[in-house]
């Protein structure tokens, strides 16, 4: 892996400052559209310039939290993300007052100006500090994370590689890998609930002193929701709730069946098949070349997109010693990069997080002709592109499973239906904390238990006593960390399972349709970006049933006892 070289990463801030209000200033005292819409396009390459330092920086420190001077740096965009706010609080401020608005939302669209309106909301000098606090406590919850130590099997495994004893074929490993995860985190458990405390009342907070009625008002602000409301997202799992629940309840009878276990328990839901899941062919690097094969066929702008990604060497997917665990997809450079950060363990979930994470990289790649942050990273909708590529290399999968293609695309599938319950679970208990802001932990347990019964009446505990007192939200990072993000998977997936049926009746239409999605990126809301591409919304009353008769027309097709 050939990291970007850390003097990259620098960035003279004082510098940086001079020249953004000098060229903000030329931005409002531009004389003509013509000369504004030049200072607006400078104005956007200095804000990439930033960001791309910011990821950068992140990058090295997931790769390394142990390494003191990724520390720093880290810490000091950590601690000047106030003052960055402060900037794009006046950038916003003054393009919502330009001279010329007209002619510049004609031009790149009014979802910025959208964007600028409500997040000129989220941000005033008072809460500086409580930004500071917030960001202190996610660093904290990501740290006890990232460096988790676990005596397994007489070894000292990071959560990631304990993944492997999790998904054992031994039952009795299966077991005993999930109570030591579950052990770590009762062990931290004071810890964590301290954390959690101090985010909701630090951001309820915030959200107070900024004029919000609850932090829930200002966390859409946040995720920049121009399209849908908490009231749509009512309506979304109250269909969960009278068609996903029942359709997974049969999804996991038949798993139980299938495993040859009376009885599902907490360690067998993500144990799919008696003989375990698919493993990949190749190597770490081997798959990666293999995937390069697939892009270049899939379409001439994937294969020009993923060349670049490689021969950038702009991929880390190598599980390490003080590596943070997950993985995500970024940019980085003058030129917007796209970068892939992951962490490969020898499972099917290699292919499948790799090619997650290159649909969210590919659509970065072909946003960034725009130079417009927002657009690049469209937070209300980027997993739609994610989702949708996990799919849309289905046919290609052979090269990975061999005979057992099927079963990977089998549990591709059905897994992301069986996960939708949960994110349920984590958006309604998400609302719940912050419309209850002074609520006690001990309350909190007891509606995320109150929430999985509802959601996921099938789920059994085996008389673990912590997991059963509702401490499963530990391990969640986004409640934490980017609170009502999690909902944005399953709206997500919603609209890519609609591209994936597409693509198996016309593929090249279907192609089409996700590629102009990319180009577009978020300069759509994501309820306009659906139905750009004739997609039903998932707040449509009748929509979750509908999607849902496809989806089981395949399941039926599929002789699953053979796995």
């Amino acid at each position: 892996m050939n990291i970007i070289k850390q003097k990259d990463s620098i960035l003279d801030i004082n510098q940086y400052e001079k020249d953004f209000e000098r060229m903000l200033k030329d931005f409002v005292n531009a004389a003509s559209f013509e000369e504004q819409n030049v200072q607006f396009e400078r104005l956007n390459r200095h804000r990439l310039a930033y960001q791309a330092s910011e990821n950068e920086v992140r990058i090295h420190y997931f790769g390394n939290t142990a390494n003191d001077e990724y520390n720093k740096q880290y810490a000091f965009f950590q601690e000047f993300e106030p003052n960055w706010l402060w900037m794009t609080g006046e950038y916003y401020r003054e393009i919502l007052n330009a001279k010329f608005r007209g002619q510049l939302e004609n031009q790149w669209g009014n979802q910025l100006f959208k964007i600028a309106d409500i997040m000129l909301k989220t941000y005033s000098d008072e809460v500086q500090e409580d930004i500071r606090m917030e960001n202190h406590l996610v660093s904290e919850y990501q740290d006890l994370l990232g460096r988790a130590v676990i005596n397994f099997d007489g070894k000292e495994l990071r959560l990631n590689t304990l993944a492997l004893y999790m998904g054992s074929p031994d039952r009795e490993v299966r077991k005993a890998a999930f109570e030591a995860k579950s052990g770590y985190f009762k062990q931290h458990a004071s810890n964590f609930d301290r954390i959690l405390d101090d985010l909701v009342k630090i951001r309820n907070r915030i959200a107070k002193t900024l004029g919000y009625s609850s932090f829930v008002e200002l966390g859409y602000d946040r995720m920049h929701r121009t399209g849908h409301t908490p009231d749509d997202l009512v309506q979304y799992r109250k269909q969960v709730k009278e068609h996903a629940v029942q359709f997974i309840s049969s999804l996991r009878k038949e798993q139980q069946n299938r495993i040859g276990v009376s009885k599902l328990k907490y360690y067998d839901e993500s144990y799919f098949f008696k003989n375990g899941s698919p493993s990949p062919i190749g190597t770490h690097q081997e798959i990666l070349e293999v995937y390069r094969a697939i892009f270049r066929e899939l379409s001439p702008e994937t294969g020009a997109f993923f060349d670049e990604l490689m021969e950038k060497g702009n991929v880390d997917v190598e599980s390490r010693t003080n590596k943070m665990g997950g993985a995500f997809a970024s940019y980085c450079g003058p030129e917007v990069a796209s970068f892939i950060f992951a962490n490969f363990n020898g499972t099917s979930n290699d292919v499948r997080v790799f090619a997650h994470e290159v649909g969210h990289a590919f659509q970065f790649y072909m946003s960034r002709h725009s130079n417009i942050h927002e657009y690049i990273i469209p937070y209300d909708s980027c997993e739609v592109f994610s989702f949708t590529m996990e799919r849309f290399v289905w046919p290609w999968m052979e090269l990975f499973f061999g005979e057992d293609t099927q079963k990977y695309q089998f549990s591709n599938l059905t897994e992301a239906f069986i996960y939708m319950p949960v994110v349920s679970v984590v958006d309604e208990f998400e609302h719940f904390l912050y419309e209850f802001p002074t609520a006690t932990m001990q309350v909190r347990k007891q509606k995320w238990r109150e929430l999985e019964q509802e959601y996921l009446p099938d789920r059994d505990y085996d008389d673990n006593a912590f997991l059963m007192q509702g401490t499963g939200f530990y391990e969640i990072g986004h409640l934490f960390t980017s609170p009502f993000y999690y909902m944005d998977y399953d709206l997500a997936h919603f609209a890519a399972v609609q591209l994936w049926i597409k693509q198996k009746d016309d593929p090249k239409s279907a192609w089409e349709s996700f590629l102009q999605m990319c180009k577009q990126g978020g300069r759509l809301p994501y309820p306009e970006l659906l139905k750009s591409a004739n997609l039903e919304s998932p707040f449509e009353d009748g929509s979750m049933e509908r999607l849902l008769e496809k989806v089981k027309s395949w399941v039926d097709q599929v002789d699953d006892r053979s796995f």
